[in-house]
């Protein structure tokens, strides 16, 4: 690898050219994304840009591979927070369904692009998933402990919610309606299962001495 690879400059224009990406494909079907376009919104020429990617699918897999990372930050700042946990948990829903379902088209159609690209999507999204995972995990973990919620195996829910999340993010209806619908679902479900679990424990109780 050469010095001029490894410097600085070379690192941030890198940085600079992903950054551009993920908001073109965030913005507008993943066809409509052409590399002239992502050139100049990075400030590059084509050439250089070409240097740095040689096609555009190996643009999208880095472009989604810093979204999610991103995405991991954000989460767990609101993980973080002072609030209820029922409204973190919301906010996160919210959150992920409106990244995840902005690049869905753009994930579709990388996907079918080649082979090499279908598998290296495919890996950044389990990756990206399993880091979000653990943050949501957390959360539910914690309203279990403090009685919001049922004592339920957290990464099991964690996986219920994001495999939900992922595919109401190729429903064709707004983010925040279906933000609510998926976070209804399962926190109401959690309250529910709180809520049987109460009511079993004296009934239990009193027919064990009967």
């Amino acid at each position: 690898m050469s010095t001029t690879e490894i410097s600085p400059a070379f690192a941030a224009r890198r940085a600079r050219i992903v950054e551009a990406a993920a908001r073109l494909f965030a913005a507008a079907p993943y066809a409509e994304v052409h590399m002239d376009a992502i050139a100049a919104a990075a400030s590059v020429a084509k050439p250089t840009l070409y240097r740095y990617f040689p096609h555009k699918e190996l643009l999208f897999v880095e472009a989604l591979e810093q979204t999610l990372t991103q995405l991991r930050i954000e989460i767990e700042d609101i993980g973080a927070e002072p609030e209820p946990v029922e409204r973190r948990l919301r906010r996160m829903i919210a959150l992920i369904l409106t990244r995840v379902g902005r690049l869905a088209p753009a994930i579709q159609a990388s996907e079918t692009a080649s082979s090499q690209s279908a598998a290296d999507s495919r890996r950044v999204l389990r990756q990206g998933f399993r880091n979000l995972r653990a943050a949501i995990g957390s959360i539910v973990a914690e309203g279990g402990r403090d009685g919001d919620f049922a004592p339920v195996d957290p990464d099991l829910a964690a996986l219920a919610i994001l495999g939900s999340v992922r595919m109401a993010a190729h429903a064709r209806i707004g983010a925040h309606e279906l933000s609510d619908a998926v976070a209804d679902l399962f926190i109401n479900g959690l309250r529910a299962a709180e809520a049987r679990s109460r009511r079993a424990a004296p009934a239990l109780t009193s027919g064990a001495f009967a």
